[in-house]
């Protein structure tokens, strides 16, 4: 059986742990309090993973100086993100294999989309197949 974590008093970004929460979902929940004063109940899962490090408040000085002094990581504006590289494959590109046929060599490009893998067709060149494999991230995220 898994050791049960108690995250009582920690911090996680901007966020400190106050106890633990009751929840109908699926998962452990824990009741957090933001350095601006709201109070939240957050997921274990979303705070481990920093997913969620703040209320969503807006930045002022009065939050400025009441947070300790950590480097943050800067949210960086959402951008076309280069596609994922992955040495396991042939490809070198996540969702994109190499199919050989006796017509020569095509590439197939898939995506899993909540937890089914969608065939997003197979393309002549390399190229191709990424810009599918990409176009699919950005209508499936």
């Amino acid at each position: 059986m898994k050791k049960r974590i108690d995250l009582t008093g920690r911090q996680f970004g901007d966020l400190t742990v106050l106890g633990k929460a009751e929840s109908n979902q699926k998962g452990r929940f824990w009741k957090v309090k933001c350095v601006c004063g709201n109070e939240l109940v957050v997921k274990q899962s979303d705070l481990k993973n920093q997913v969620i490090t703040s209320c969503g408040h807006e930045v002022t000085e009065a939050t400025k100086q009441a947070k300790p002094a950590a480097p943050k990581k800067a949210a960086a504006p959402k951008k076309a993100k280069a596609p994922a590289q992955k040495t396991s494959n042939s490809t070198g590109y996540v969702g994109v294999s190499k199919v050989e046929l006796k017509s020569g060599t095509r590439y197939k490009a898939n995506i899993s989309v909540d937890g089914k893998n969608k065939h997003l067709g197979t393309f002549d060149t390399l190229e191709e197949a990424v810009a599918a494999r990409q176009e699919a991230e950005e209508l499936y995220r």
